[in-house]
């Protein structure tokens, strides 16, 4: 109970603003008041001093900061702080001490005139010291907002970037896909029928689970597996697959990060006229990915080689730095007669969320 009266009453901004007053009086009453131990007549001179000090600072914060400050006009703000410091400084304060402080608290005072300059001096630093803290407050504001709104803008720019980059995924698959099921019915298989069953889960994870952020990885190996048993389907006999998984506790994981790896196997590693190979193994132990995909090497295709200069490529990379900047490896091996690519992505936490 008292701490939420408490909260309440330091969310308050004028109640923090009569604090800030208070402290101030308090402060410099105390400090000019051990000279002589007069602390009563300390504290009346600090509150004499508040009108002019009070001037400075809310003109300074509800004028200048943001006529000026704000909208980033550092020097017009420093010339006109400077003004304002000047004219409540000689006009305001100057006037209450020469004339009224001094001749009824300070009687052994002996002023040589109004506008001398030490005391103006002195009467200037007075006054100004009351805008430190506010101010300070104003400029940290200021450059946290800043930084914030820049933040939020590299974000949503990062996030729409990541919605293009996803968005190319589903085109280019849809395509591949129809393309296998079309085959599939040219021949009259009745494997055409198990194809239609396997588009429709691949569809429905496309459309609606896959929607969101990020995804378990449970079910993204599941997509990638059917992905594989339609590419089975097409190839029949023709090819040698194998897709092996294992991971040791649910994970979660950008959807269709992993497809174009599979996707590029089956489409520069496989020929329904020469005996191919593909191998696919995803591990995920001790929150590492491990991802090994392996295609056979055909002779004189020099189409997969351009996958890694490709829009493929660079797509796959973009999400990857984006997603798991210097969290992850990828490295495509160029052998006599396969090519290998192995990822590793640390999948302890997901760099941005992805939309």
């Amino acid at each position: 109970m008292m701490y939420s009266l408490l909260k309440n009453l330091f969310s308050n901004r004028i109640v923090i603003h009569i604090l800030y007053w208070i402290g101030l009086i308090v402060f410099f009453g105390v400090t000019w008041g051990t000279y002589d131990n007069d602390y009563v007549r300390s504290f009346t001179i600090q509150t004499f001093s508040l009108p002019a000090r009070m001037v400075l600072v809310y003109v300074s914060i509800y004028i200048l900061l943001p006529k000026f400050f704000i909208k980033r006009k550092f020097i017009a703000f420093i010339i006109a702080y400077i003004i304002v410091l000047l004219i409540v400084s000689i006009c305001i304060q100057r006037s209450i001490i020469f004339f009224y402080v001094q001749p009824n608290y300070l009687p052994g005072w002996h002023s040589e005139g109004y506008f001398i300059i030490t005391e103006l001096m002195n009467t200037i630093l007075d006054v100004n010291i009351a805008a430190v803290i506010p101010l300070g407050m104003s400029f940290f504001k200021f450059y946290y907002n800043s930084q914030q709104k820049a933040l939020t803008l590299e974000k949503e720019k990062i996030e729409a970037e990541l919605l293009q980059l996803r968005n190319q995924v589903h085109p280019h698959f849809l395509f591949n896909t129809l393309n296998s099921l079309y085959a599939l019915i040219i021949r009259k298989s009745d494997a055409a029928e198990t194809a239609v069953l396997k588009l429709s889960r691949l569809m429905r994870y496309m459309l609606y689970e896959a929607n969101v952020p990020k995804v378990s990885l449970t079910k993204e190996i599941e997509y990638l597996k059917n992905y594989v048993d339609l590419e089975k389907l097409r190839f029949d006999t023709t090819i040698d697959i194998s897709f092996n998984s294992e991971i040791d506790k649910e994970y979660e994981i950008s959807p269709f990060l992993l497809i174009p790896f599979v996707e590029n196997a089956f489409k520069h590693g496989t020929s329904s006229s020469k005996k191919s190979w593909v191998v696919i193994n995803i591990f995920a132990k001790q929150e590492e990915l491990v991802m090994l995909v392996e295609n056979a090497k055909l002779i004189n295709n020099h189409h997969q080689q351009e996958l890694i200069g490709g829009i493929g490529f660079k797509n796959v990379k973009k999400r990857l730095n984006l997603l798991y900047p210097d969290k992850y490896s990828l490295t495509i091996e160029d052998n006599e007669l396969s090519y290998e690519i192995i990822l590793k992505i640390n999948l302890t936490k997901l760099a941005l969320n992805e939309y």
